[in-house]
């Protein structure tokens, strides 16, 4: 039963610990099925064998029961033609025959009952089978979803700690700075024009004051 007891080992083994030493998880587990795959057919092959040498015992037995009628027979017909010495062989041949029988009914039931015990197992070796196709489908989903978090998460990583992502920074700085420039140039030409407004007004004010003060001293000039 080492075949067994080999093939429980191989399902039993921790599919987590093949994820972990695996450098490719998924083609481990998935090599890790085929050989356990394979190993069934393998172990059915025998229990296919125990179940034809089961069917042999029988054809034997029934060959040793026809051959114990027979010699029988042959006694009988013997002794009817008053051949002690025949039916003496005949007898001496099915004792053998009858001997033969019961080693045959021996072999038939313990052979009867290692291949009962090949089934047993290969039932709870197939269940163990599906079990660990299950098991390796839902680790290499999350193996999977794993592998891509850390990617994403090492992407996400690599652009934050990026120069490019610095540039990008320095350069909404920069169109913020422009931006006030901006505006500090156009309130500086709004000022500008303002001033010279202003500056119109002063002089027209002044052109205003010089043309009272003359009509002034034309009038008094007049009254003089």
């Amino acid at each position: 039963m080492g075949f067994i007891k080999k093939f429980k080992d191989l399902l039993e083994a921790n599919l987590n610990d093949l994820l972990n030493k695996a450098e490719d998880p998924e083609k481990m587990l998935n090599l890790y099925i085929e050989k356990a795959t394979e190993e069934l057919k393998d172990f059915n092959v025998q229990v296919n064998r125990a179940v034809a040498d089961e069917l042999l015992l029988k054809q034997k037995m029934e060959a040793a029961e026809k051959e114990i009628t027979s010699w029988m027979t042959q006694a009988k017909v013997a002794i009817q033609q008053n051949r002690d010495d025949l039916a003496k062989i005949a007898l001496d041949r099915k004792q053998t025959a009858e001997k033969t029988l019961e080693d045959l009914k021996i072999q038939l039931t313990e052979q009867q009952t290692a291949v009962a015990e090949l089934r047993e197992n290969y039932r709870l070796l197939d269940e163990k089978l599906s079990k660990a196709r299950a098991e390796k489908d839902a680790l290499i989903m999350r193996q999977r979803r794993a592998q891509a978090m850390k990617q994403a998460g090492e992407a996400v990583k690599e652009v934050a700690s990026s120069s490019a992502l610095g540039d990008f920074d320095r350069m909404k700085d920069k169109v913020a700075r422009m931006e006030a420039e901006a505006r500090a140039t156009s309130l500086s030409l709004n000022n500008t024009v303002e001033d010279e407004f202003e500056n119109l007004k002063k002089e027209a004010q002044k052109q205003s004051v010089e043309d009272e003060l003359a009509r002034m001293k034309a009038e008094l000039s007049k009254k003089d």
